[in-house]
């Protein structure tokens, strides 16, 4: 017949934790994964910040063209001024409106963006950009969208004349003549 309390015994004496000692390389080895995953996982999440950014941009003016050729009035993209407001402002950084601009009537808010301090910073060439019925741009127009990190990591969208819209594929690369961003 078998003791019990030294097969309990047995038992237990087989079972064991872990050592203060390897508590502790498992610690620092997760310590070091953590330091060398940290920064790229910033750099994801900035990257994605502009991308949203220029994509939001790319977007709306987009749905601006489409709204002029569909309903055959102009409309304007413009930096925004004051929310809900149809007036424009003076800089791209706070974000853009899109207002119809109907021959005989008055303007509409067809939509608006607004840029918090801190997304990636929007910057032009030029204050506003226009879609005419026929779909063309009053004038050609440059974009970048830029954070912290600088040109080497901005993206540029322009709008041509011809009202088509193009967006870089290449960060910290110029659409419109290929040369390198630089950035506020």
């Amino acid at each position: 017949m078998h003791d019990i309390s030294s097969n309990k015994d047995s038992l237990l004496s087989k079972q064991r934790g872990f050592t203060l000692i390897e508590l502790l390389i498992s610690i620092a080895v997760l310590t070091i994964l953590l330091v060398l995953t940290v920064p790229s996982f910033r750099d994801m999440l900035m990257n994605n910040r502009v991308s949203a950014q220029t994509d939001a941009l790319s977007n709306a003016l987009s749905y601006a063209r489409s709204t002029a050729l569909n309903r055959n009035i102009d409309v304007l993209v413009c930096p925004i001024a004051a929310p809900g407001s149809t007036t424009c402002g003076a800089n791209w950084q706070n974000g853009w409106i899109i207002v119809s601009q109907p021959v005989s009537g008055t303007a509409t808010l067809l939509q608006e963006k607004s840029i918090g301090v801190n997304d990636p910073i929007l910057s032009a060439t030029i204050p506003s950009v226009t879609f005419d019925a026929r779909g063309t741009s009053t004038t050609q127009g440059n974009f970048k969208v830029c954070d912290s990190r600088g040109g080497s990591f901005a993206q540029s969208v322009q709008v041509l004349p011809t009202g088509f819209i193009q967006s870089g594929s290449t960060m910290g690369t110029a659409v419109w003549n290929g040369s390198s961003l630089t950035c506020p």
